[in-house]
């Protein structure tokens, strides 16, 4: 229940501080008093959109702040204020401030919440009709969650409306990814086939390297072996220059030299000398031989080299790479392509895991779907009665109203697997028709008061606010509705915008909303709109006033006392 309202900058509000009471409060006021800007200052607490236009002319921010006593309602509170971590408290105040740069701050108890804390605190403490709301009756989405609204199950609704756009998230993400792999699909056979190239080549690190020496060897094998023979030959063999070669020639004089030493001591350090040579000599022309003999002339093999080499550089020409790289750039574009086939087997298996996760949330969200389906369907007989009983009491005798709940035509949608839709007649024996067809002004206040109470029963709402629900009705027929909101008033706090005299007389407090204007060199703030609770007396001057005009008569006072005594 609302205990207590603060405004404080608020359009034209400077300052507001008004307390409410149990039962029905009845606001009336001047037309362009402000009673709307209170509509909208208790809107900005459940959380509606704020900006920088709504601060009063010459301030930097505006504040508006609510005390509410939630404690007889813990039961059905206190899951929400677990869930938004917030601690239980029997009085909680909301406060929302507003800064002229147009950014908004939410607090509960001086805890800060973002908004949707804000919204699933004040969805559950106070429900706001406006007229606005009564336009909203010929949508179809507002119907359908009056009845989940009755039928006590919008947290299953809002569960299945999650896994709904889940599973529509994951759709799209599906077809998306099907898209861009069939599109692929031409690029990936491509890269296979680059790959297996690359793969089928089988090539080994220094591979090329080996392969193009063993090329010269072999191109060159008869040149070579004929170098390295005469090498030999000169070395060692008996027909070349000297008798023996070159290496006996060399032992020759290091003999010699040898013989000397001991008559010419330079001849000794020569002799080591050439001593050293003689080995080197010798061990050059075993290489020598060894690696002629090494030598061999294999055309066949040439050819094999020579193929294996022209493979390679074929495929650096088709990649346009260079032949001095040709190995490593090569393996590191076939690394690649490995790489860019996996990402493609990702998006198969991405694909797969898609697919099961979609087929898991269908299975839920059919199986969520399903329940509601069936509380609808136990909620429509229940608004049936209770919207055909009462517009029956506010005069229209001979009304139908149907509560129509048909399988959705493309299956799932965001609400549900139906579609619902309102039906009436005010005519007795005429056909229901979709309500926003065919109902007037005041049939659709009336329709949308019967449901409201109901809603709010329904939902152990605390407080309900009522915004000229009176619209397009008056004699008998307002004393009725004025009943019916008394009514309600004796299970939850209504507040009640009205300007009917019929429906005011009926509250339990009345609060006259008027506009002061500011008096010059005084302060600003006492100009705008005010809000006061009205005496008895003031209480007949007032409602007299509704019901003459501005000038007051003493039967209207008579009429006044005589509707408030029945209030």
């Amino acid at each position: 229940m609302l205990k207590h309202l603060n405004i404080e900058n608020y359009a034209i509000i400077g300052h507001l501080d008004i307390d409410f009471h149990p039962g029905l409060n009845i606001i009336t006021g001047e037309t362009g008093a402000g009673k709307s800007i209170l509509l909208g200052a208790l809107s900005l607490l459940g959380g509606a959109r704020a900006d920088a236009a709504m601060i009063r002319d010459g301030e930097n921010s505006c504040v508006i702040e609510g005390e509410f006593d939630v404690a007889p309602y813990k039961e059905d509170l206190l899951p929400v204020f677990e869930e938004n971590d917030l601690d239980w408290e029997e009085v909680i105040t909301v406060r929302r401030m507003i800064t002229a740069a147009g950014k908004s701050r939410a607090f509960i108890s001086d805890t800060p919440v973002n908004l949707s804390a804000l919204r699933a605190v004040a969805d559950r403490l106070v429900d706001i009709h406006s007229q606005h709301q009564t336009l909203l009756l010929a949508g179809t989405g507002f119907q359908t969650h009056l009845v989940d609204a009755v039928a006590g199950h919008l947290p299953l609704v809002a569960s299945y409306t999650g896994h709904f756009r889940q599973l529509n998230a994951l759709k799209t993400e599906l077809n998306k990814v099907v898209a861009a792999n069939e599109a692929a699909a031409k690029e990936r056979d491509y890269l296979q086939y680059q790959l297996e190239q690359l793969l089928a080549l089988k090539l080994k690190p220094g591979e090329v390297a080996q392969l193009e020496e063993e090329q010269n060897l072999l191109t060159y094998a008869e040149e070579i072996a004929q170098g390295l023979d005469f090498c030999v030959g000169m070395l060692t063999a008996d027909d070349g220059p000297l008798e023996g070669g070159i290496t006996t020639g060399v032992r020759a004089m290091q003999q010699t030299l040898s013989k000397l030493a001991g008559r010419y001591s330079a001849a000794g350090e020569l002799a080591a000398r050439m001593e050293s040579a003689y080995l080197e000599l010798k061990d050059m022309a075993e290489e020598c031989e060894r690696r002629r003999d090494e030598v061999q002339i294999d055309p066949e093999r040439l050819a094999v080299v020579s193929q294996r080499l022209d493979d390679i550089y074929t495929l650096c020409r088709k990649h346009r790479i260079d032949e001095a790289n040709a190995e490593a750039e090569l393996l590191r574009l076939q690394q690649e392509l490995d790489v860019q086939l996996q990402e493609f087997d990702a998006a198969e298996e991405r694909m797969g895991e898609l697919r099961q996760q979609i087929a898991a949330l269908e299975t839920t969200a059919v199986e969520e779907a399903g329940r509601v389906t069936e509380g609808r369907r136990k909620a429509a007989p229940k608004i049936k009665k209770h919207v055909t009983k009462t517009l029956s009491e506010l005069g229209i005798k001979g009304a139908t109203f149907e509560v129509r709940i048909v399988p959705a035509k493309n299956g799932l949608t965001v609400t549900g697997a139906d579609d619902v839709a309102m039906l009436f007649s005010g005519n007795a024996g005429s056909a229901p028709q979709p309500i926003e067809q065919v109902a007037s002004g005041g049939e659709m206040s009336r329709v949308m008061l019967a449901l409201k109470g109901l809603v709010a029963k329904s939902m152990r709402m605390p407080t309900i606010v009522f915004d000229e629900i009176d619209t397009g009705v008056s004699g008998s027929v307002a004393d009725k509705m004025g009943a019916i909101i008394a009514g309600m008033g004796g299970s939850m706090q209504v507040l009640n915008i009205t300007h009917l005299p019929q429906v005011a007389s009926k509250g339990e407090h009345h609060y006259y909303v008027y506009k002061e204007a500011s008096k010059g060199g005084g302060d600003a703030a006492a100009g705008g709109t005010h809000i006061r609770l009205l005496t008895p007396e003031e209480r007949v001057e007032h409602i007299a006033a509704m019901l003459s005009g501005s000038a007051v008569t003493e039967a209207a006072r008579t009429q006044a006392r005589e509707l408030l005594g029945r209030g």
